[in-house]
């Protein structure tokens, strides 16, 4: 009887448990819609802008583009500050692990290849692993974006990555920015990805047709675009991350949903079973003492 109870126990707590993971996967549901919505919205608005930077560097020999603006200087890579976005929670698959390993990797490359690779870690989860590892990551931290933090947030990672991009302090001037983060595909699939920040390049892009027209000059206009580019790039990544941080944990709970229901029906069929073979036993014993006494 002692298993029968002890069966009995388990089926409770992985019913509980059930209903966790039910309501966690709902409450995904209704994120998700809100943060797809959010990506959305801003989606727009950071193509335009990647177009609009690729106008205006398109235009500038390699050479000039130091003059034309601190940011945009290409110059040999000594230093390079990689930034990890990760989540502050955890219960959402492989999305937290997926970054740091792809970061450690990263990381290790950088080191290989006889550069300094300092870190930068955004959320807690990040934060939490390398510092398991002795990455130091002092002044360096942030908390994970959410939907109401992620522009106030990105401007705030903006600046930090340009001050350490232009300071005049060798020993803390980086001479590349990367980003890694997950980019929302599908409620099934978040890809980790790699984009480089700083400095900030037309890309592999053609440039225009012809050269646009600016008002009131390329200069005054660089002036203002560059770091607001910077911190749209962010944003643009922190939306994502958002979004697929909720997909993974809605996939991942109703995994753990489904599995739950998996046990408890194994369970169930294994308590039967017992109470079952309890049954007969103890009819055995009334039968056989029965005969006993006509005997």
């Amino acid at each position: 009887m002692a298993n029968l109870k002890e069966l009995r126990l388990r089926i409770a707590t992985i019913k509980n448990t059930r209903k966790i993971t039910a309501a966690m996967s709902q409450i995904a549901s209704a994120r998700l819609r809100r943060a797809q919505n959010a990506l959305m919205a801003a989606r727009p608005y950071g193509e335009r802008m990647h177009e609009v930077m690729q106008s205006l560097v398109a235009g500038i020999d390699p050479a000039e583009r130091k003059a034309a603006h601190p940011l945009l200087e290409e110059r040999p890579v000594g230093r390079v500050l990689i930034i990890a976005l990760t989540a502050d929670r955890g219960l959402c698959g492989g999305f937290n692990s997926n970054i740091n390993r792809t970061t450690a990797r990263l990381l290790e490359a950088e080191r290989k290849a006889g550069r300094k690779a300092v870190l930068m870690a955004v959320g807690r989860k990040a934060q939490a692993y390398f510092k398991h590892y002795g990455e130091d990551m002092s002044g360096r931290i942030h908390p994970a974006p959410e939907d109401k933090t992620v522009v106030e947030l990105g401007k705030a990672i903006a600046s930090s990555a340009m001050e350490l991009f232009t300071t005049k302090d060798e020993s803390r001037r980086v001479d590349r920015v990367v980003l890694l983060y997950n980019h929302f595909v599908s409620v099934l699939t978040q890809e980790p990805r790699e984009l480089q920040l700083l400095p900030l390049s037309p890309g592999e892009g053609k440039g225009p047709s012809r050269e646009p027209t600016f008002e009131p000059d390329r200069g005054s206009i660089l002036e203002h675009l560059v770091p607001v580019a910077v911190e749209s790039l962010i944003q643009q990544a922190m939306f994502n991350s958002v979004a697929a941080e909720i997909a993974a944990r809605r996939v991942a709970m109703d995994s753990a949903t489904d599995n739950a229901s998996g046990l408890i029906a194994d369970l169930t069929l294994e308590y039967n079973r017992e109470r079952q073979a309890a049954i007969t036993t103890e009819l055995m014993e009334i039968i056989g003492g029965a005969e006993a006494l006509k005997g």
